[in-house]
């Protein structure tokens, strides 16, 4: 690109604001996308079989339903049934029940019965699972697209589902292990873990998405409380779950916020957050403990405390044994029968899950490591690499998409690294049940929810670096290639304007098209008709109008291989005109589009004779009308052209002009939508101008066929994989000792007719 050129372009060049990076119906696009992905996820979960949990939680989780569908109270059993661990004294016919375990899982398989109306808790949690599994597929595309800040790193969300069922052992779930099981799991993961990590991953792609806008104060805040809520309730459905989703608002505060306190106020805000995910959590527990108080008559000081800590790390110290059946170097067993029995070794008639129980089995646990720590260390090691291993495809695949997208120099950089740390603290956090517990499918719910939206983002990030790289490369040829040409093209006598008209078996119009712009244009100008595989007799017929042109402008006639592209680029390479208008052998209107270019200023690079614009003068028949509507929206969905008719007559500044027919690709229809992507993707404004259509124009026989149809969907596709070559056009400048100018040449099948202007 020549200087003259870089100076238009860089006059010219708007920006979209920072919310806003394509058209609505690209959004819209993105949005059919992710329900597409929801329906699918949504109607697998559904269709799966239901998923019993653990026999003993199983019978805990029957019980809390019967009795809620009795009393309406949540968290309560019949005296005597449900789990036969959990079994607290009690004086009246209810007692409290779950108190050991996460309850967020029990109040919603109990909440859903007033839904399903069934007499088992499963289908109302199978409900939900499926919810809480493709909600958040809805927005993902967006999320990545807005991330990369193209669209087909959205489109490739698409590819999810095989992706995981490949990296994630044989699931297409994104974000959970629900359903799946293995030979040391054997029971499927059921919805008391999948849900958790469900709401995890839902809250970490809201996350993501929202740290792709830039959020004044007030949406700032909203997002803030939204993600704090949603936070708390998944500490609900899994211990201490949300915490790490609570922490990672600080990011959105760092992106949102400048100044000497920006640390200040990012390490503020996630620490409320977390206060609020904590104060939900306990909000909630406090008003449903006050109706077990009433229901069971029990004090709130005679609850059991909830979901002890001691036993499971007690229990973890059990490695491998369940994993490889070696015994444990402690001597412990993974059995929950285990830890009771040590426990009642000090008190026989410790209640199992109390407080007491736990500060027993903190005793035990101590000592053993301290008996050999060591060989505790090594242990967690071993754990953690069992973890590792486990996901080992898919941090592999995450590790490669992030690697290649952030080694490029580009604004995405900075969105990438806010994902990453959106999803460390759920990610360090997703690590310790595993690790301190057992690396068991069903601890696993924190790191499927962080895992699954990274890899959603690294499939976005590989798509994106693999489509844009190669622009990257070719980019650099171009650039060089383009200086060596353009000194070639700017000729000894200066034309103002000049005119490509490209005409394919144009006989009937070509003449009285060529008398037109012969009155219309000056001496100073120049007409060039590009015949491009004619099989009537437009050939002879130029041949003659060449040969009888005594009109002030000069007139050249080419012949291109056939294709509405090959024209134009054969025509606009051999132009010599600081202007070129790109028009039609019908001069489809008239000379109104002329009118309204010359009133344009010279600092505009491309402008587009629109029928789009609100005050041009078009009346056209329906056929067309639908055409050009399916075809504006097929490019700006998949263009996210913010032009609203690429098809008008076009007004260019002739050196990028001429920069862009060298380097063009297409060969038909779609060549005027190329050069008005390449003008947008170099960040250059296109000017539409008011046009009025030619009366006679609609009532000519359309020359448009279905296989035109087929081939502009096949362009549009072919176009949004490499139309970031022109937006890196100026990227990078050769360093290869290049001095001497190669002449650019226009094959043509046949040379050129010239008339030169008063030419009898």
């Amino acid at each position: 690109m020549g200087p003259m050129t870089k100076t238009l372009a860089n006059e010219a060049r708007t920006g979209p604001t920072s919310n806003t990076f394509w058209p609505r119906s690209t959004s819209l696009f993105l949005l059919f996308v992710g329900l597409v992905l929801a329906v699918v996820s949504f109607t697998v979960v559904l269709n799966m079989p239901e998923l019993p949990w653990h026999s003993a939680r199983d019978a805990e989780l029957r019980a809390t339903y019967d009795a809620y569908r009795s009393t309406g109270t949540l968290l309560i059993k019949e005296t005597g049934s449900g789990s036969y661990y959990t079994q607290a004294p009690a004086s009246g016919p209810w007692s409290s029940a779950a108190w050991d375990d996460d309850p967020g899982s029990y109040m919603i398989a109990s909440l859903m019965s007033h839904i399903t109306g069934s007499e088992s808790p499963y289908p109302g949690l199978g409900l939900v699972q499926a919810l809480l599994v493709s909600i958040p597929l809805i927005w993902l595309p967006m999320a990545v697209a807005r991330i990369f800040r193209r669209a087909r790193a959205g489109y490739a969300m698409l590819l999810l589902p095989a992706l995981l069922w490949i990296v994630n052992n044989g699931t297409i779930l994104v974000g959970t292990e629900y359903g799946l099981s293995d030979e040391v799991a054997t029971l499927r993961v059921y919805a008391l873990y999948g849900i958790a990590a469900s709401m995890a991953f839902l809250s970490l792609t809201l996350l993501l998405l929202f740290s792709t806008y830039r959020l004044r104060l007030p949406a700032l805040i909203g997002a803030s409380v939204l993600i704090g809520v949603l936070a708390g309730f998944g500490n609900l459905a899994r211990s201490l779950s949300g915490m790490g989703i609570a922490a990672a608002v600080a990011v959105l505060w760092w992106l949102n916020t400048t100044g000497r306190w920006r640390w200040a106020k990012a390490l503020a805000a996630g620490v409320l957050a977390m206060v609020l995910a904590f104060g939900v959590q306990t909000g909630v527990m406090s008003a449903v403990n006050s109706g077990r108080v009433a229901a069971t008559g029990e004090s709130l000081e005679q609850l059991p405390d909830a979901h002890g800590v001691w036993h499971p790390l007690y229990l973890g110290l059990a490695w491998p044994e369940p994993i490889t059946g070696q015994p444990s170097r402690f001597g412990i067993e993974w059995s929950d029968e285990f830890g009771w029995n040590k426990a009642r070794e000090v008190n026989p008639e410790v209640i199992i899950a109390s407080e007491e129980y736990d500060l027993i089995l903190k005793d035990y646990y101590l000592d053993a490591v301290a008996s050999d720590p060591i060989g505790a260390v090594k242990l967690y090691v071993q754990k953690t690499l069992f973890v590792i291993k486990h996901f080992g495809a898919m941090i592999a695949f995450i590790i490669v998409g992030f690697v290649l997208a952030l080694t490029r120099r580009s604004p995405q950089r900075r969105r990438l690294v806010a994902a990453l740390a959106i999803a460390l603290p759920t990610l360090a956090l997703g690590f310790v049940p595993p690790v301190l517990v057992m690396p068991y499918l069903y601890y696993y719910s924190e790191l499927s929810a962080a895992l699954g939206m990274l890899s959603a983002v690294a499939l976005g990030a590989l798509v994106w670096s693999i489509t844009s790289m190669p622009s990257h490369v070719r980019a650099l040829e171009r650039t060089r290639l383009s200086a060596r040409t353009e000194p070639a093209a700017v000729p000894a006598d200066r034309i103002r304007l000049s005119v490509v008209i490209p005409t394919r078996n144009g006989e009937q119009v070509i003449g009285e098209t060529l008398a037109t712009l012969g009155r219309t244009l000056n001496a100073d100008d120049e007409i060039v008709v590009v015949e491009n595989g004619s099989t009537d007799r437009t050939t002879s017929a130029l041949e003659r109008l060449a040969a009888e042109w005594v009109a002030p402008p000069a007139l050249v006639v080419l012949h291109s291989a056939p294709g509405l592209g090959e024209a134009l680029r054969t025509g606009l390479l051999t132009t010599r005109g600081d202007r070129v208008l790109l028009s039609a052998d019908d001069l489809p209107f008239g000379v109104t589009d002329l009118d309204q270019f010359r009133k344009l200023p010279t600092s505009d690079v491309v402008a587009i004779g629109s029928k789009a614009h609100p005050h041009s003068n078009v009346v056209r028949g329906w056929r067309r009308s639908v055409q050009s509507r399916i075809f504006r929206f097929l490019r700006e969905a998949l263009l996210q052209s913010r032009v609203g008719d690429s098809q008008g007559t076009i007004w260019v500044a002739g050196p990028w002009g001429r920069s862009f027919a060298l380097q063009s690709r297409e060969t038909g229809l779609m060549w005027t939508t190329e050069l008005v992507l390449a003008a947008e993707q170099q960040g250059i404004r296109v000017v539409e101008v008011p046009v009025t259509l030619s009366g006679g124009h609609e009532k000519g026989a359309s020359r448009f066929r279905f296989s035109d149809a087929w081939q502009s969907v096949v362009g549009f596709t072919r176009l949004a994989i490499y139309k970031d070559d022109y937006c890196n056009e100026d990227w990078t400048r050769s360093t290869r000792a290049d001095d001497e100018p190669l002449t650019a040449v226009a094959v043509d099948p046949e040379p050129p007719v010239v008339a030169p202007a008063g030419n009898v």
